[in-house]
């Protein structure tokens, strides 16, 4: 019990820490290679460092297979000589598919760090409810999906939800509370971080497609997709943003040598960046344990409490006497519209969250349906083929003892339910970031709603 109440306060500590200090580090001036001092607006940065964080998880991953390896080799028996051993997949090739997902993280994780430099942190978290849209809509066109009232109900809160928050930032005009951002700089900051969802949406699509046959370890994906990011964003996109044109800091062009310049000069700095590093890492690993010990849904309510916490602290940075007004966020005549466009977002990432619920008890009626038609079962001492399931057939005694669901029984009066089990694996790792964590479909096959716990980054 202990370890479920560490790992939920651990994911709302970590996962607010992450949030507050991608803005935070955007507002801590420092000297760079050039001898000025500006302030630290280092998207390509900040990217590396969600990545570099995320492939701290590698540890932990390999040591989580070898256990499960050895757990292994002592339950299953040894294959019998006449038996032909099953073709091992190559977890190589795995492997390298994360290379594909890693891609869409990285083009979303910079849309998303240059978005950030024109919006506040809390309408940041808020606006990237906009990907159960994308979602929706690409799980639709692309995958066939059918949506059910709750879906819908959910997709027109979060619709609502997210035009509000964005006319409350729009009107507010705040963006920072160091430098002067623009209205035209704010619209562009969160249209940047829609688009940003866009692609995350795209990534779970490609994902549900292309590597639903896949089984990998919760933490092995995060590890991987971590190393890759390293490789992409300091091997391949930090030399090309240094010849890029334009001003740094602006999102396209950055020097990397002025970046390791500024944080060797900033004490302030290097304990941020260390500590956003850390706190991203242990997110993650707190994250699989929620969803682990919880499920997805519950871990659904705390990333949407995560995003009030963003906002929370955001307020009490700026009128505490520690903050002078020098970070987090005010409160102005607009902000009672931003909260109406939070609520609303909640309300319908909770209804979607039911029409997931809905449309994956739907599916696994009319399977057990298929199959119970296909199944001899005994009653009454007469042996046939029943299409009725009751709490007592034969298939549902077999299934596994997971994530409960209720679902009505045949067999008794009208108006009861049954247990019908459930593996509630969450979505992905990306998504949940998003107040909308876990409120997409993803299909039954998928390769990480396979697993037992669900990855997570920042």
């Amino acid at each position: 019990m202990a370890a479920k109440y560490g790992s939920v306060g651990g994911l709302l500590v970590f996962g607010t820490t992450t949030s507050l200090f991608a803005k935070l580090v955007y507002e801590i001036p420092s000297v760079g290679a050039d001898g000025e001092t500006k302030l630290f607006t280092k998207p390509w940065a900040m990217t590396s460092l969600m990545f570099i964080g995320m492939s701290f998880c590698l540890p932990l991953a390999l040591w989580i297979e070898r256990k499960q390896r050895a757990q292994h080799d002592m339950e299953v028996p040894l294959l019998a000589e006449s038996q032909t051993p099953k073709a091992k997949r190559s977890d190589f090739k795995e492997i390298m598919m994360l290379a594909i997902p890693t891609f869409f993280d990285l083009l979303a994780t910079i849309l998303m760090n240059v978005g950030l430099l024109y919006v506040t942190a809390s309408v940041y978290q808020m606006m990237r409810g906009a990907e159960m849209l994308f979602a929706a809509l690409f799980a639709i066109a692309f995958l066939g999906r059918k949506l059910n009232r709750f879906h819908l109900g959910g997709i027109s809160c979060c619709l609502l939800g997210v035009i509000l928050v964005g006319t409350s930032s729009y009107l507010g005009g705040q963006g920072s509370v160091v430098v002067t951002v623009t209205p035209e700089q704010n619209l562009i900051g969160m249209g940047l971080i829609v688009i940003s969802q866009a692609v995350q949406a795209a990534q779970l699509t490609f994902e549900d497609f292309f590597m639903a046959d896949l089984n990998i370890a919760p933490a092995k994906i995060v590890a991987w997709e971590g190393v890759f990011g390293v490789i992409g964003t300091l091997g391949i996109m930090a030399p090309i943003a240094y010849f890029l044109p334009g001003k740094e800091g602006e999102g396209v062009h950055e020097n990397i040598l002025d970046t390791f310049t500024m944080i060797g000069n900033s004490r302030t700095l290097q304990v941020i960046l260390l500590v956003d590093c850390a706190a991203l890492a242990l997110y993650n690993m707190v994250g699989m344990m929620v969803t682990g010990q919880l499920g997805a849904v519950f871990r659904t309510v705390l990333e949407t409490m995560r995003t009030l916490f963003v906002w929370l602290m955001g307020l009490l940075l700026f009128y505490a006497p520690f903050g002078m007004g020098r970070m987090g966020e005010s409160w102005n005549s607009y902000s009672w519209l931003q909260a109406a466009g939070f609520a609303v977002l909640v309300a319908g990432t909770l209804v979607y969250q039911r029409g997931e619920q809905e449309g994956m008890r739907q599916e696994m009626l009319e399977a057990m349906a298929v199959q119970a038609a296909q199944e001899p079962v005994h009653e009454e001492g007469v042996q046939g083929y029943s299409s009725v399931m009751t709490a007592g057939s034969p298939l549902i005694n077999r299934l596994p003892a997971t994530a409960g669901y209720s679902i009505p029984d045949a067999g008794g009066a009208a108006g009861t339910f049954m247990s019908m089990p459930m593996d509630m694996a969450p979505s992905s790792f990306k998504a949940n970031q998003t107040i909308g964590a876990g409120s997409y479909t993803r299909g039954a096959g998928s390769y990480i709603r396979r697993s037992h716990m669900a990855p997570q980054d920042e």
